[in-house]
């Protein structure tokens, strides 16, 4: 048996849940055995939120995570111990040795479906390709909720699709990147978490 482990690393309000709970449904939908374990501080406002996902083909024995083959990164909160094959990440949340790579997903899912949520399924997407889950509309359909479904389902597919040279295009230039730093840093600050995304999206001015 051989059993996949995924991380999902991100601050309270990034959608790590929702991330999380939606692959571990796909996955069950597509007939794997899922495992899905949080963790999350609930007494700071922005702070730490984590999924420990496994899937098999078998029954899992233990659902803890020590080694992760695909990591998604949406803030750099979590914990230092755990490694992974491969990272994927917001802009400028690459670790120094990872095999990594980064886009803009916030970003990504205001400018194509309107609004920042979007991002957590184009994340969701290219989460799903990295781990070579293949792209079954049907199970997504029952995984998601009925509200934004069409919208979550383009987004899914959108992230899925993706390529190395799309995601080279659409990568901006560090001027313009690090989103997901400055908002975590926002949230962490007190800011709302909608003001915090317009606020992240403002370039600092040289």
């Amino acid at each position: 048996m051989t059993e996949h482990a995924i991380v999902i690393d991100g601050v309270g309000g990034q959608g790590v849940r929702v991330i999380g709970n939606t692959m571990a449904t796909l996955l069950g939908a597509m007939g794997y055995e899922v495992t899905l374990l949080y963790d999350y501080d609930s007494s700071v406002r922005g702070g730490m939120s984590e999924a420990f996902l496994k899937y098999a083909d078998e029954p899992i024995s233990n659902p803890v995570v020590e080694h992760a083959n695909v990591t998604l990164r949406l803030a750099d909160r979590g914990p230092n111990h755990l490694d992974s094959d491969y990272v994927v990440c917001d802009i400028g949340l690459v670790k120094p040795g990872e095999r990594a790579e980064e886009i803009p997903f916030l970003e990504l899912g205001v400018k194509h479906f309107g609004r920042d949520l979007f991002g957590n399924m184009i994340a969701l997407g290219r989460l799903l390709r990295l781990s070579d889950v293949k792209f079954d509309q049907a199970a997504l359909e029952a995984a998601l909720p009925a509200k934004y479904r069409e919208e979550n389902i383009g987004a899914v597919r959108y992230g899925y699709d993706l390529d190395d040279t799309q995601i080279h295009q659409i990568v901006p230039e560090e001027a313009a990147g690090r989103f997901a730093g400055r908002y975590a840093e926002a949230v962490l600050s007190g800011v709302a978490m909608r003001d915090a995304i317009e606020l992240a999206g403002q370039h600092p001015v040289a």
